[in-house]
């Protein structure tokens, strides 16, 4: 399977918003990096995409499920 490389930092530095991949329901999506808080886990990215059933959804998620489309740089780990 192909993952991408989420990196904890990115979401931190990326401007608002920020074409994302995230890792949701086991698979990488296409979405949209929309906000983002400073915890004491960590980042947490509020991130938009659509889900299995057509409908946009909006989650919090912890920024290592966050990574940034192979076209915005980020090579694919086989």
């Amino acid at each position: 399977m192909t993952e991408f490389e989420p990196g904890t930092e990115l979401v931190s530095r990326l401007p608002l918003p920020s074409h994302v991949v995230v890792h949701v329901d086991g698979q990488w999506r296409h979405g949209w990096l929309i906000g983002r808080d400073h915890e004491e886990s960590g980042w947490t990215a509020l991130v938009q995409y659509e889900g299995d059933d057509g409908n946009e959804r909006t989650e919090r998620l912890p920024a290592d499920r966050i990574a940034l489309p192979e076209s915005e740089g980020t090579e694919r780990a086989s």
